[in-house]
């Protein structure tokens, strides 16, 4: 079982973006839940500011909890949080990527939040797929249409190995000063991913 929070920023549909299964407790960022009730999801939370009033009354039978909107988490930080308290270590955030800059900038370092307090914690967003991974190994399967690219989230990520893939690299370094490791593939059944200091932001995207 795992958390699945959905944000407000979404331009695809939920279920094309994450497949929800049974047992997954759902929590709704804010007014994201309009979308989920048009999709018939099953809503477990509703979480947020509202800052922007409330466009239509929250579900009968829902757990709501309002937040004071002068804060400094964000409403999917609020999310992740709330999810961590109640023991889900694993998280899939639904949207997030696609709006306002500063947003998505603030939902990748959720990220590396979660990645820090020990969760799997992953983005998506029908188009995109992100994630920051810690020092080791990583067998990541060949997504068909979508691009690889990895950057250091941080000064420097090293020993990077990357193999399966069309550009492979061997004890290489990366920084955060220059976009190297951008619009690779994965060109067999699975890439491999390694390195030994840093952290690895992993982002997959759909090809046009």
């Amino acid at each position: 079982m795992k958390a699945i929070i959905i944000t407000p920023c979404l331009k695809s549909k939920i279920k094309d973006a994450v497949a929800i299964e049974q047992g997954d407790f759902v929590i709704c960022a804010d007014t994201s839940f309009v979308k989920a009730k048009k999709e018939n999801i099953k809503i477990d939370l509703i979480i947020g500011d509202f800052d922007t009033g409330s466009p239509v009354p929250f579900p009968e039978g829902v757990d709501v909890i309002k937040i004071p909107i002068e804060k400094d988490d964000t409403d999917t930080m609020l999310a992740i949080k709330e999810a961590a308290r109640r023991g889900y270590s694993q998280i899939a955030v639904v949207g997030g990527l696609s709006g306002r800059l500063d947003h998505t900038y603030a939902n990748i370092q959720s990220l590396a939040y979660g990645v820090k307090n020990g969760l799997d914690i992953r983005i998506y967003d029908g188009d995109n797929e992100a994630f920051i991974m810690i020092p080791g190994r990583l067998h990541l399967p060949n997504k068909e249409g979508f691009s690889l690219s990895v950057f250091s989230y941080g000064e420097n990520v090293n020993g990077l190995s990357l193999d399966g893939v069309k550009y492979p690299v061997q004890g290489a370094s990366i920084t955060s000063f220059f976009p190297l490791g951008i619009s690779n593939s994965i060109i067999s059944k699975e890439a491999e991913i390694s390195f030994s200091e840093g952290l690895l932001l992993i982002i997959l995207s759909k090809l046009n």
